[in-house]
């Protein structure tokens, strides 16, 4: 059954005090603002008599919301505080030259060896070359996933001395292989600053499954990359870059099944949507084109026009697969986490709303001159709670998020909504949600 939860919060600074009510039927959102005498008399057992012409407009504003023979009323308590949004900087940028200008892509795995820890690959751009970057590691306690321990022996992954990856690198996804007891590093990479091809490492996990993943212990799988633009019809690629990658065990064909999530540059333009490749052991990869794509490019999901997609994670709640992607709206002006959803990995992408997760909306820890824009996010469960990790910086005093100074965050994930119909829900940075607001 539907359900449905009113809240009355305070909102000042609108010349005089006011409340709004929020509905909350199933997806659809109404929200009306009410007086206070009015924000009284709908949350007293026992209100006192009101003006006539209140009780018209209240019994009006009743019987709109209460239209649906479905609805389930749960009264929110306006005097209790907001509850403080759990948030802090992870990684110090400052304490290292190589990741001084900024740090991202937090690709967190539990450590196979040691149930208590976590393994975080990430990777750092130094303020001294903004064209370079470079890839290092750092554990953390389960019970703490805001305390996170850099390697001293960082950067763990350079570029290469030459070839196809020696003018930069960006980190793209971690996978352990158990049965390689291995960590499958995947990673874009360029001849020149703007990295066009995607490229695969591979690291014995070691001993304890973290002190052995060196520079001198990972290495990369061939010569060339494992996925390459591809010029020709239907794809028209210039550039392919930031690889989301899952694998999933097919118990009836016994083998397992690989698929890469990817950005593009190219003739549709800059980022403008994610592709997808298939593979049988992650290393040689086949394109897939999405022939059902309305707009003839061959995307998983419908994009939004003008926005740049570009680092994201994919993950599994249940029966649904989500992406969690870094999205620059109007040509990058506000970049934010958007997620995308589907019942199956290869179809069925779709896109919920692009202000779901906008930072604006956590309330006490957004601020313009800390987390003005925020990028690779990715989230996850740890013993049994959500976390968002993602890079995030003040608004540059010239306005372009490339010149700015980008810090790896952690936030609590508290609130509670839904994604789309027979998809599951997620938890995202804000309010807890109140029982009965999410079926």
């Amino acid at each position: 059954m539907l359900k449905t939860w009113f809240e009355k919060k305070a909102q000042p600074g609108r010349g005089r005090r006011s409340f709004d009510f929020y509905c909350v039927r199933g997806r659809v959102d109404r929200q009306f603002t009410l007086s206070p005498a009015f924000a009284s008399a709908a949350s007293m057992a026992n209100p006192p008599r009101p003006h006539p012409m209140k009780s018209a407009l209240l019994v009006l504003v009743s019987a709109l919301l209460l239209s649906a023979s479905d609805y389930r009323i749960f009264a929110a308590n306006a005097a209790v505080p907001l509850r403080a949004i759990r948030g802090e900087v992870i990684i110090n940028r400052t304490s290292s030259t190589w990741e001084s200008q900024q740090v991202q892509e937090p690709c967190i795995l539990p450590n196979p060896k040691d149930p208590a820890r976590l393994v975080m690959f990430y990777s750092g751009v130094p303020a001294t070359n903004r064209n370079l970057c470079f890839i290092g590691k750092a554990w953390a306690f389960k019970s703490d996933p805001f305390t996170w321990h850099q390697d001293e022996h960082n950067p763990v992954f350079s570029p290469a001395n030459q070839g196809w990856d020696s003018g930069s690198i960006r980190l793209d996804a971690v996978l352990y292989l158990a049965e390689e007891d291995a960590y499958y590093i995947y990673y874009s990479g360029t001849t020149a600053s703007v990295q066009d091809r995607i490229g695969l490492a591979i690291c014995p996990a070691g001993a304890d499954r973290y002190s052995d993943a060196t520079s001198a212990a990972i290495r990369r799988v061939g010569e060339q990359p494992v996925l390459a633009p591809e010029p020709a019809a239907p794809y028209f690629e210039e550039m392919a870059s930031q690889a989301a990658v899952l694998r999933e065990w097919d118990a009836k064909a016994q083998r397992w099944h690989w698929f890469m999530y990817y950005s593009y540059r190219g003739k549709d333009g800059i980022l403008p949507g994610l592709r997808l490749a298939n593979s049988r052991d992650g290393k040689t990869w086949t394109r897939h084109y999405n022939e059902k794509d309305p707009r003839g490019m061959g995307q998983i999901f419908k994009s939004t026009p003008g926005a740049y997609y570009e680092w994201h994670q994919v993950f599994k709640i249940g029966g649904t697969y989500v992406l969690s992607i870094e999205v620059g709206t109007s040509h990058g002006q506000r970049w934010r986490p958007v997620v995308a959803v589907s019942q199956h990995p290869a179809t069925g992408w779709a896109q919920t709303d692009v202000d779901a997760l906008l930072q604006t909306k956590w309330e006490g820890l957004y601020r313009d001159d800390t987390i003005y824009h925020v990028a690779t996010p990715a989230m996850y469960q740890i013993e049994g709670k959500w976390y968002l990790y993602a890079q995030a910086c003040p608004l540059p005093d010239n306005g372009n998020y490339i010149d700015g100074h980008w810090d790896l965050w952690c936030i609590a994930c508290d609130r509670l909504i839904p994604t789309l119909p027979g998809c599951e829900s997620i938890y995202i940075p804000g309010q807890p949600t109140a029982v009965g607001v999410v079926r």
